[in-house]
């Protein structure tokens, strides 16, 4: 159960059921805009664009509508270390350090450091966040706010007890809810989002258990354990179904899809993982259609706005009238 009242950056005390009921008064579009370039020391918008995976296109839209990226916040948030209340309102009680995850994290943060540590920060900054959701979020949230029905909780939240229906069959993560929970809390984002703190995750990596082959059922085989629905082997430019691709929770969470909505495609001895959420072209391996033909390459949207398909030295431009985009590579494994 969380204590009733909190005391914000203003030194106010503030009742934590109010402050959750209603969504968060931030400003969005140039003046979030204005504020990533900032903190990431970057020179423009299509640098920004490189860094978090995101078409300029997408970042104009953003400005016009002055939209507040939730997910991207968290993001950022969980790969840097830099707090969601200065993200979101510009309020930062300590020095701002976006590379303080990194093997040096007194390098000064630009375009050229943070693209040469972009393996270094604790979640990829160019790349949807695949957090818990549906009923593991609704549970989460019914817990840190100690309320015992989905009616109670959809009150408190001022959502109707439909939505919480449509983020259980949707699985849907209500990335915005989260941040009102997390700064009325004080419970950590990570926990919010994957159910335990990042210092547990690293345990886990780093705490290796010797295989005990003699397993008492089959059932502690498969413990934990989800197929890929939608696995596939591309051959010839066809899509042909296989067998599902089954691994557990763990692998499914680090290689950055989710088993039951993403794809993963077999082809000349390499498993592609597949995000379908990212249909978007800034850079990056994609599966797309041309003219009934699947093929896995490299797309990537240039500063004129357009997309091109990259074959070495060679740019071709796409027609977006003859190609579909059905997802982005977001990692590969490689049999030899």
């Amino acid at each position: 159960m969380i204590d009733q009242f909190y005391i914000n950056s203003n030194n106010e005390k503030v009742n934590v059921y109010t402050f959750i009921k209603k969504p968060l008064a931030t400003k969005g579009g140039k003046v979030l805009v204005d504020r990533l370039l900032h903190v990431f020391n970057l020179r423009n918008k299509i640098e920004l664009s490189e860094i978090i995976g995101v078409s300029t296109g997408s970042i104009a839209t953003w400005q016009t509508r002055s939209t507040v990226p939730y997910e991207l916040l968290i993001r950022i948030h969980l790969a840097t270390g830099i707090s969601i209340a200065y993200l979101l309102f510009d309020k930062a009680e300590v020095d701002l350090n976006v590379m303080q995850y990194c093997q040096d994290p007194n390098k000064t943060a630009n375009f050229a450091s943070i693209n040469q540590n972009i393996h270094s920060f604790h979640y990829p900054l160019h790349q949807l966040l695949h957090c818990d959701g549906g009923v593991p979020i609704i549970n989460r949230l019914l817990k840190v706010l100690g309320v015992e029905s989905k009616a109670e909780l959809a009150r408190l939240c001022s959502v109707n007890i439909g939505t919480l229906a449509t983020w259980q069959t949707r699985k849907t993560t209500p990335h915005e809810l989260l941040c009102r929970v997390h700064l009325a809390t004080g419970v950590s984002m990570h926990d919010l989002c994957f159910g335990y703190e990042w210092e547990d995750r690293k345990a886990q990596e780093n705490d290796v258990e010797p295989v005990d082959n003699t397993c008492s059922s089959q059932d502690s085989l498969t413990d934990g354990v989800t197929g890929c629905d939608n696995t596939y082997v591309l051959d010839n430019g066809k899509l042909t179904t296989t067998t599902h691709y089954v691994a557990n929770n763990f692998f499914w969470s680090n290689i950055g899809i989710s088993p039951a909505s993403d794809i993963v495609i077999i082809s000349d001895n390499k498993s592609y993982f597949i995000d379908k959420k990212a249909l978007t072209v800034t850079k990056g391996l994609y599966l797309f259609l041309v003219n009934g033909v699947f093929q896995l390459g490299e797309l990537r949207q240039l500063p004129d706005g357009n997309v091109y398909f990259i074959d070495g030295d060679d740019k071709y431009e796409v027609n977006p009238e003859t190609t579909e985009v059905h997802g982005k590579v977001v990692s590969v494994l490689a049999r030899y």
